[in-house]
């Protein structure tokens, strides 16, 4: 039968099956699946001809031309960024109605400062940031790790984050990919940069959880 498919299960080669039938299975991403047009056993993900069953069951295969572009992700960062001010501006309330309160120096008052007091007072704001970045990782890693595969900004914007085999990303993959993002943002943002030059388009933190960014 030169249009059948064999799959290999537990080491046993089992088919032939035509084209229908063999979307009728259950395959998973790696399953080995010998086809008409191939002599060597290949990965189901990699065959051209089921990249739509497989997105219909909700991956999302990255490739050259669905990868986010820069300025994309850029437009969903801003959005995500007045989300996040809203969220950390809430939780300071919260912490104030507490008797937590932080004194932010205004520039005024910080440049008229003795290097002795504007060394404390920046020791002062260590812990806001510190607030702030927990944030923003538990919000980028939720966000990521749910059926939404993306931030607020980034579906706002028709971005998902998927792994390497188009999948939903697991919780500690967006945490790692969520961690590497607050040091990029510690590094001046430098780390996004790296977008520009990547084949992928991948930023500091994609190649860290190697994930992909890419629009729908």
């Amino acid at each position: 039968m030169d249009n059948a498919y064999y799959i290999e299960e537990n080491g046993e080669q089992k088919g032939p099956y035509m084209f229908d039938e063999l979307i009728k299975m259950d395959i998973d991403l790696h399953d080995s699946i010998l086809s008409p047009s191939n002599s060597d056993w290949e990965d189901a993900c990699d065959l051209p001809e089921l990249f739509t069953y497989f997105e219909a069951r909700g991956f999302v295969f990255p490739t050259e031309d669905n990868l986010a572009s820069f300025w994309w992700r850029l437009l969903a960062y801003i959005i995500d960024h007045f989300i996040l001010s809203l969220l950390t501006g809430f939780i300071f309330s919260l912490l104030a109605t507490y008797g937590l309160k932080f004194n932010i120096p205004t520039n005024e008052q910080m440049l008229k400062m003795t290097p002795d007091q504007l060394y404390s007072s920046l020791l002062a704001i260590l812990p806001l940031q510190g607030i702030a970045f927990i944030v923003l990782i538990l919000y980028n890693s939720s966000c990521e790790a749910s059926t939404m595969k993306g931030s607020f900004g980034k579906r706002l914007c028709g971005l998902v984050v998927v792994d390497i085999d188009g999948a939903r990303l697991t919780y500690l993959n967006a945490l790692g990919r969520s961690i590497g993002k607050a040091l990029s943002l510690m590094l001046c943002g430098l780390g996004f940069l790296s977008i520009f030059f990547s084949e992928r388009r991948q930023a500091l933190h994609d190649y860290m959880a190697k994930t992909y960014v890419v629009k729908l």
